[in-house]
């Protein structure tokens, strides 16, 4: 072959090496850029004037969203039991304690006060049971419990608290009791920052146990034998398909308080609200900025349970129309009137307004929003029933088949089918289940 040709191919071998180098470079520069696009933290805007603190993080980027004084500290009242939580799950992990250890409940448990899931003093219950009751229900006799089975004492078991939130890098963190529960001197409540609640939110989820508990909606428990019935405190959790946890809290001080997770399409947020003054906006709040979160990256909002359905405003936690006005009470003013007056519900007036009851007194402000759907507006669906005839196999008994269908209890299969008591039920029988799926 003659030299020119030789060299011709040669340099033709070159170009088509380089070119082939060039465009596999710009493919992967492509997935590349591709991969980074799809882990962007999303961008969104919030109105958060009706928080005091908190925060909003993508795991997946290791972002902060949304903040807002997350280094102050304030009162966090039973956002403290996670703390609570994530030593429980240690121990188990060292092997100090398994979740079926029973644990004989004390006098001094029965008495912590505030909100409590109702130990009776000598009865027994599992650890698993009573992280239930500190999680889902909040029970303060539960996580006393367990702080005292744990540490010898309340005391010992706080000193554990501290130590670890410093190990943690909590350093903005303290903790006086292990409940939440408000000190005699209120310098002395358990305080922390959105940032240091993040640390210990993100540890917790080292535990696929944890988000099993948080995210039942209700549970039942057994204290020797006795059911106790336990529902969340977190609406959250019940409202939406992807939120599956963390924990609620409460105090005067604190205001109400939220941490809480969620995962869609793979994606993991924490949020966190502190010193919200009412219960129903904090939970419209942290509901509002989970599902911008997801719209913003093109998964769309969070989904409602087959139990309710909410709508929510995708620019933000208020529209432009949602202005806030005040309406002083007069003399002869009801609820009723003043609802009827500005276009809204009477519910909707004790939500806006943290009202249990409908008693006002002239003078009083109430607080009225122009568009009520602005932040999230929970819609229950009209109520379903499903009708069911179950037939009874051996072994069966009412409770078994109450637990197999979550929705019903014995009381009410035990009136459905006309039955005088529970051991009427015999192998066979052909029971009748209506379930309320709305």
């Amino acid at each position: 072959m003659p030299q020119t040709e030789k060299s011709h191919n040669l340099k033709r071998f070159y170009i088509l090496f380089f070119t082939f180098i060039l465009l596999l470079f710009q493919g992967y520069a492509a997935s590349a850029a591709q991969s980074k696009s799809a882990l962007l933290p999303p961008r969104v805007r919030i109105n958060d004037q009706a928080v005091r603190a908190g925060l909003l993080y993508d795991l997946s980027t290791d972002t902060v969203v949304w903040n807002k004084n997350m280094h102050h500290t304030y009162p966090i009242a039973s956002l403290t039991k996670m703390m609570v939580g994530l030593l429980v799950f240690e121990d188990i992990r060292a092997g100090k304690i398994s979740w079926d250890t029973p644990i004989r409940v004390t006098p001094e448990a029965t008495r912590v006060g505030g909100s409590m899931v109702g130990l009776k003093s000598g009865r027994s219950l599992c650890v698993e049971d009573l992280m239930k009751a500190a999680l889902i229900s909040s029970g303060n006799d539960a996580t006393y419990l367990l702080s005292q089975y744990l540490g010898g004492t309340e005391k010992n078991f706080v000193y554990r608290m501290n130590r670890r939130a410093k190990q943690l890098g909590m350093a903005s963190t303290g903790f006086s009791n292990a409940t939440g529960m408000p000190a005699r001197n209120s310098y002395n409540d358990n305080y922390s920052t959105p940032s240091d609640l993040l640390l210990l939110c993100r540890e917790m989820l080292k535990y696929d146990k944890l988000l099993q508990i948080t995210r039942m909606g209700e549970s039942v428990i057994s204290q020797s034998g006795k059911r106790i019935r336990l529902r969340n405190h977190n609406p959250l959790v019940v409202t939406y398909e992807e939120v599956d946890g963390l924990k609620t809290g409460f105090t005067n001080n604190a205001k109400f308080c939220l941490a809480a997770t969620s995962e869609k399409n793979g994606r993991r947020m924490i949020a966190i609200a502190l010193g919200v003054a009412c219960r129903s906006v904090r939970n419209r709040f942290v509901g509002s900025i989970l599902s911008q979160s997801y719209i913003a990256l093109g998964m769309g909002s969070l989904d409602p349970k087959t139990s309710s359905a909410i709508a929510i405003k995708p620019k933000g936690t208020h529209s432009a129309r949602d202005a806030e006005t005040c309406h002083r009470v007069g003399k002869g003013d009801t609820l009723y009137s003043i609802a009827k007056q500005h276009g809204c519900s009477v519910e909707q007036l004790k939500s806006w307004n943290c009202l249990r009851g409908s008693e006002i007194h002239p003078g009083q402000k109430l607080r009225i929003h122009k568009n009520s759907g602005a932040i999230c507006t929970l819609m229950p669906r009209p109520a379903q029933t499903t009708v069911i005839y179950y037939k009874v196999l051996p072994g069966d008994t009412l409770w078994k088949i109450s637990k197999r269908y979550n929705g019903i209890s014995v009381e009410k299969l035990i009136r459905l089918n006309r039955l005088k008591r529970a051991s009427d039920l015999k192998a066979g029988d052909t029971v009748k289940i209506v379930l309320n799926l709305g």
